[in-house]
């Protein structure tokens, strides 16, 4: 794999991608989820209205994605990433100061507008753009920020509860990012003027082979009929996950396993992401992302049959570590895919769309799932509603494959 190489011409790059991944978590279901008893209890709140809340700000995120996202493309990144940053802020400050559930709506959309949408949209669409032979590398490399940020953030949550309150919790972070997260990138973004002319340079004269194809509008991209067989597999995966961790303690009543358990098995979620990212990164840059795009959830198929078919508590572990597996194919390939069959040209507007959608996708799982369980098909409808799902984009993936319009692949 020879990352060492790698690492070592690459690294104030790759740290940039890998510390917005991590500072990204502010904004991470996983995180604000670590809060949802405390803003229930002080804004009057039932499980179903903090639900819709957070359903509603998430796809006003969603929308705001695609247009904001797009101007990563004409904006210099410095200066893009800065603004991010300054947002990101923002939204926890005013998360620390709200009084009602409405400003809370609106703290949420900050929240999840600027660290799930765009401090994700910057790192992996960067690393798309700048990185063409090696792509897959870096893309795996920078999942990096992510792991950790899955590892700590709900620990750190918990003890910023205990020790200064919800609202002293989200102030103290704001402290932090405008202390930390700000500098830290400017320092790390210190040669972009070198790479970014050097990248105009390739990209005028094609002498990328995985780039050698023109470069696709988004318009373009969606009148494509490739797009519309290779986005339900890249969407399957955060609308499966999100929802089967939105109701993990609904799972764990069902199966009457250790909610302490699962916490512990976490950490096993967060390696596995990472090593399963890092080692498909090289085979992305062998075989190409769309050839691997069918066996994207391979990972989430074994997990549900795990979690459908085993009572033991040791298959918490394993059922997670099924999980992280499949965070890590789908962060990686579906980084990866978009620059190489679309290009890089106008590679931020189609992640905004891409990333807008996916976002989406994470927000309704929650409630079809809730109604799967409120139904009493439980667990059992969840995996075989999974399964279907999983086998039905493997197979339109497939037909992805021999495609061959006249831009691109």
């Amino acid at each position: 794999m020879n990352y060492s190489n790698f690492l070592r011409r690459n690294w104030r790059f790759l740290g940039f991608g890998i510390s917005l991944n991590f500072f990204s978590s502010t904004g991470q279901t996983f995180f604000i989820s670590i809060f949802g008893g405390e803003f229930r209890r002080d804004f009057n709140l039932s499980e179903g209205e903090f639900g819709f809340i957070y359903m509603i700000a998430t796809l006003l995120s969603a929308g705001s994605l695609i247009w904001i996202g797009r101007l990563i493309d004409r904006m210099d990144l410095r200066i893009y990433t800065l603004l991010v940053c300054l947002g990101s802020i923002l939204a926890s400050f005013l998360t620390s100061i709200v009084n009602s559930a409405f400003a809370l709506a609106i703290a949420f959309y900050l929240l999840r507008l600027m660290g799930q949408g765009l401090m994700n949209h910057i790192a992996v669409t960067s690393m798309g753009r700048y990185f063409a032979v090696e792509r897959g590398k870096a893309i795996g490399i920078v999942t990096l920020g992510s792991t950790i940020g899955l590892a700590l953030y709900p620990a750190m949550g918990v003890i910023l509860i205990k020790s200064y309150g919800w609202s002293g919790s989200w102030l103290a972070l704001a402290v932090i990012y405008s202390v930390i997260l700000i500098p830290l990138i400017l320092w790390l973004l210190k040669d972009q003027d070198i790479r970014h002319q050097k990248y105009l340079v390739k990209r005028d004269q094609k002498v990328q082979s995985t780039e050698a194809n023109s470069d696709y509008t988004a318009g373009e991209m969606l009148s494509e009929p490739r797009f519309f067989l290779i986005t339900p597999a890249i969407l399957a995966s955060p609308f499966l996950l999100t929802g089967l961790l939105f109701h993990q303690v609904s799972i764990v009543e069902y199966k009457n396993w250790s909610m302490s358990t699962v916490a512990s098995g976490f950490m096993g979620l967060a390696i596995s992401s990472f090593l399963t990212s890092l080692m498909l990164g090289p085979l992305i840059d062998k075989w190409r992302a769309i050839n691997l795009l069918p066996y994207i959830l391979s990972p989430l198929i074994l997990a549900l049959f795990v979690l459908n078919y085993f009572q033991n508590e040791f298959f918490i572990f394993i059922y997670l570590i099924l999980l992280g597996s499949c965070f890590g194919t789908t962060f990686t390939i579906s980084g990866a895919i978009w620059p190489e069959i679309y290009g890089t040209k106008n590679l931020g507007a189609i992640k905004s769309i891409i990333k807008a959608i996916m976002v989406c996708s994470s927000a309704l799982s929650p409630w079809v799932f809730g109604l799967l369980f409120d139904a009493g098909l439980g667990i059992t409808g969840i995996s075989y509603l999974g399964a279907a799902i999983i086998i039905s984009t493997a197979i339109l993936a497939r037909f992805a494959q021999p495609l061959n319009p006249s831009k691109g692949l």
